[in-house]
């Protein structure tokens, strides 16, 4: 069966992310700062626990990140001796590329970049998970939605529509693929456009498209303008997928990633037991009106990965010809 053009172009563009960072990582092997390379060399200095480690986390001003904030607000990295800086100016690709650099000691990414990345011999490694979708209940953090009227009521009805993704062959177009494909619909009728998360809601009303895949907070304000939730499409597919991992170069000091992994272990458990305070973050750092920051559905956070879900992934990522060969699950352990 040949390739949809969706997946083809999808495909293309996940592999961009590749490009640059291989490209970024023949301009990184070498410093033209004598500063830093002492500093480099003087190895263990760099770690040792009486010293505070400045670390530079790139990630996205979504839902999520309100964890770090967290984590740095209450204090938790700074009794890891680590004074952590959250980046949230650029887009994926140039934070990856900046890990590579050492510009950015971590950064958040979606699972499928990451796998796609690794299958090009980029050098990442996993440095722990982040950010998880739900495991139980009738809801969850991903879903698509469509219009009342729109004869859509569940996952089936997606075939032959026009639904808008973020980004084609994504996590979104994998599950929902699936999620169609166990309702018994045929997923290869599925025509994926590319939206932005802030305009596909605007397109649904225009009637540009049929269905629209949306993350928190934009299910949430879908739903207020009245769309329907007709599939809960990672957990109709993969529930409890790491959503996001936390990621490094490959050549991360060793002890630099213990005492951060250590930090984040503890501030994910933390955040993940006080929703209240990650609500009132999402208010003063993100701006969100207090209202609609009472509702959203907030992400599961764990540096536990979920590999079960993720193996579902990465499955669905071969079969759809993302990566060229099974990915090596071991990498996430």
């Amino acid at each position: 069966m040949s390739t949809p053009l969706s997946l083809t172009a999808g495909r293309a563009a996940v592999l961009s992310l590749a490009a640059l960072v291989l490209a970024a990582c023949g301009s990184s092997g070498a410093s033209s700062d004598p500063t830093t390379d002492a500093a480099t060399s003087a190895g263990p200095t760099a770690t040792e626990e009486a010293e505070v480690l400045p670390i530079t986390i790139g990630t996205l001003p979504i839902v999520a990140t309100s964890a770090l904030w967290y984590g740095v607000d209450q204090g938790i990295f700074e009794e890891h001796g680590l004074d952590v800086t959250i980046d949230t100016g650029v887009g994926s690709e140039t934070m990856v590329a900046a890990t590579l650099a050492h510009e950015v000691d971590f950064v958040t990414l979606n699972s499928v970049s990451l796998m796609v990345a690794l299958d090009a011999g980029v050098p990442l490694q996993v440095a722990g998970g982040f950010s998880q979708a739900w495991e139980d209940g009738d809801e969850d953090i991903s879903a698509v939605l469509a219009k009342p009227d729109s004869g859509i009521t569940g996952a089936a009805d997606l075939a032959g529509r026009t639904v808008a993704v973020n980004t084609l062959s994504s996590a979104g177009t994998l599950t929902i693929n699936e999620a169609v494909r166990a309702a018994g619909g045929d997923p290869a009728e599925i025509d994926f456009v590319e939206i932005r998360y802030p305009d596909m809601l605007r397109a649904l009303e225009a009637g540009d498209v049929d269905a629209i895949w949306e993350v928190e907070p934009f299910i949430t304000i879908a739903q207020g303008n009245g769309a329907q939730v007709v599939s809960w499409n990672f957990a109709e597919s993969a529930p409890g997928l790491s959503t996001q991992l936390m990621v490094t170069a490959a050549d991360q000091d060793p002890e630099v990633l213990e005492r951060f992994t250590a930090a984040l272990t503890e501030v994910l458990d933390a955040a993940g037991k006080d929703e209240a305070g990650l609500r009132e973050i999402l208010v003063e750092k993100l701006e969100m009106d207090p209202a609609l920051a009472e509702r959203v559905r907030m992400d599961r956070f764990a540096t536990a990965i979920n590999l079960e879900a993720l193996s579902t992934l990465a499955g669905l990522a071969h079969d759809e010809g993302l990566v060229s060969k099974p990915v090596d699950m071991s990498l996430f352990e």
